[in-house]
């Protein structure tokens, strides 16, 4: 019997299935790394004295606060924020708080994975059918993986298919059912292996179990990749600039001039590579762009001077509203009308949500946020009508979510655009989990995408996740390659989640099993009570 000495195997799991997200080129082992944890979570939920489902929460706890910490162990590369302007022991004092703040506020909802499993691992159809239980848990966890990417509190930053992008053709699978479907995979099979390691007796099943998840995995790896033809379409040399210009640079005024001595470097070397494209990093320049002041000007000589497209991050104003967005300068000078302006805000970064309570309770939170006021949020993909095809537009923090990808190629983009700036994240893991997201969205999507970043990582990723001439975090330089505009779709982008709504329905369906089973009995318990002889 597993019991509370047994506990430590739930931060276990937790922290060797983090190690494989932030270490990918181990990411073969996330295939075993939650079998620990799982191992305790599958004793506890069949013991014969029911536990409380408080204790499974804590259980959650146990798991994935470690999960977590070591997840958001880059916030650290942080310090000393020089680019907030703020003293050094308040700055260890920031990065302690979104460390730990931001790793309880995913643990918070994550968390409830476990009382809920707990839950309906009581109901009729577990007791009577106990083998679906790695199936029970895996639909679960892509649930809640998926949930988190609503709100602003939710981030999906950790999901689990990230530690699979260096192993080869697996990744591409999620180009017919989204990334969703490798979590999904990767849970079983862990499922299957503790299953097996509390039911010896059932290591067939077991074997077969896992050996199904892995060889639908590898299938669906291999199918996904052969349907998706990079190289279909209109080819056009593209170009993404890396400055290596942080943070704290760009916003001081004096750097300005350095700022446009390199970017007209690359620009000219770009041209000289034949690129008919190129992409400045996200607000590469952290001002307005408007017609007629200065950064419009400089943006349309270059583009004029090197008969080049340019597209660039810059802020973008229209009334009181301030976007960020990306801007498109065509050879002959004329800025487009289409302003792509980013989606989903950095909060804290951005926007400070809950902004009156967060500058009463800890002001120093709220200063985080370099940006005199609010930026508002984009609404709608914003394709930009180019000689080589429509461009879509991401920018930095869109790129963890899936949905604005598919919102783009639906409306029609044959190509993406990602400006970013992870200059906060210096050399960490932070910077290549960053990069490993746009990966899978080109992956799912069948689309080309062109990364800029201000410090790293840059580079042209194509719809297979290869990222080509990519420029390592800290050095400056321009990334220059052949990609392909095109308007092929891939399976996931027509349907979309939708596996992840057949999980959901079989979720709920075993709660309303259960309702209808307990509602018959009392009606039938009713009619016999009736029909006893007086």
């Amino acid at each position: 019997m597993i019991g509370k000495k047994w506990l430590f195997l739930l931060p276990l799991g937790g922290i060797l299935t983090a190690l494989t997200l932030v270490f990918p080129q181990i990411g073969l082992l996330e295939w075993v790394t939650m079998t620990p944890a799982l191992v305790w979570l599958f004793a506890a939920a069949r013991r014969e004295e029911k536990m409380k489902l408080r204790a499974f929460l804590g259980a959650g706890w146990l798991y994935f606060l470690p999960f977590y910490l070591v997840i958001y162990h880059w916030f650290f590369y942080l310090y000393p924020m020089e680019f907030a302007g703020v003293s050094p022991a308040m700055a260890a004092g920031l990065v302690a708080i979104c460390w730990l703040g931001l790793s309880v506020l995913q643990s918070i909802f994550s968390a409830l994975i476990f009382p809920l499993f707990g839950a309906l691992m009581r109901t009729k159809t577990m007791i009577r059918w106990p083998f679906l239980t790695p199936f029970l848990f895996a639909a679960q966890y892509t649930v809640s993986e998926w949930s988190q990417t609503f709100t602003w509190m939710g981030v999906p930053w950790a999901r689990l298919p990230l530690g699979q992008i260096e192993c080869g053709f697996l990744p591409n699978g999620a180009a017919l059912f989204g990334s969703y479907l490798l979590t999904f995979l990767l849970v079983c099979a862990n499922g299957f292996l503790a299953w097996f390691l509390l039911h010896r007796e059932k290591w067939r099943f077991c074997a077969i179990g896992a050996a199904s998840v892995l060889l639908f995995g590898v299938a669906a790896g291999g199918i996904g990749y052969a349907v998706t033809a990079p190289e279909k379409g209109r080819a056009i040399v593209v170009a993404a600039v890396q400055g290596n210009i942080g943070s704290s640079q760009k916003w001081d005024g004096e750097s300005n001039l350095k700022t446009l001595e390199i970017y007209e470097k690359y620009t000219a070397e770009a041209a000289l590579q034949g690129a008919e494209l190129v992409l400045f990093p996200e607000t590469f320049l952290p001002y307005t762009l408007k017609e007629g002041n200065w950064v419009a000007e400089f943006v349309q000589e270059l583009a004029v001077k090197y008969d080049i497209t340019i597209m660039c991050g810059a802020f973008h104003a229209e009334g009181d509203a301030r976007y960020n967005g990306v801007f498109t300068v065509f050879p002959d000078g004329t800025i487009s009308q289409t302003v792509y302006a980013k989606r989903r805000l950095v909060p804290f970064g951005e926007f400070v949500p809950w902004r009156a309570v967060i500058e009463v309770v800890f002001p120093p939170l709220a200063q985080i946020n370099m940006l005199s006021r609010d930026l508002t949020p984009g609404e709608g993909p914003a394709l930009v009508q180019t000689p080589f095809g429509q461009v879509g537009g991401l920018i930095c923090f869109d790129s963890i979510y899936e949905s604005l990808t598919l919102d783009s190629v639906r409306a029609g983009a044959d190509l993406l655009v990602l400006p970013t700036n992870d200059s906060w994240f210096l050399d960490s893991a932070a910077v290549y989990m960053h990069s490993a997201q746009a990966r899978y969205r080109a992956i799912e999507s069948g689309r080309w995408i062109v990364r800029s970043a201000d410090t790293g990582i840059s580079s042209i990723i194509d719809p297979h996740g290869n990222s080509h001439v990519q420029l390592d975090p800290l050095v400056p330089g321009v990334s220059v390659y052949t990609a392909y505009v095109s308007n092929a779709r891939t399976p996931y982008s027509y349907i979309g989640n939708l596996i992840v709504y057949l999980m959901i329905a079989a979720l709920l369906a075993l709660p309303a099993y259960e309702l209808v089973y307990q509602l018959k009995n009392k009606k039938q318990a009713k009619i016999a009570e009736s029909e006893e002889p007086q």
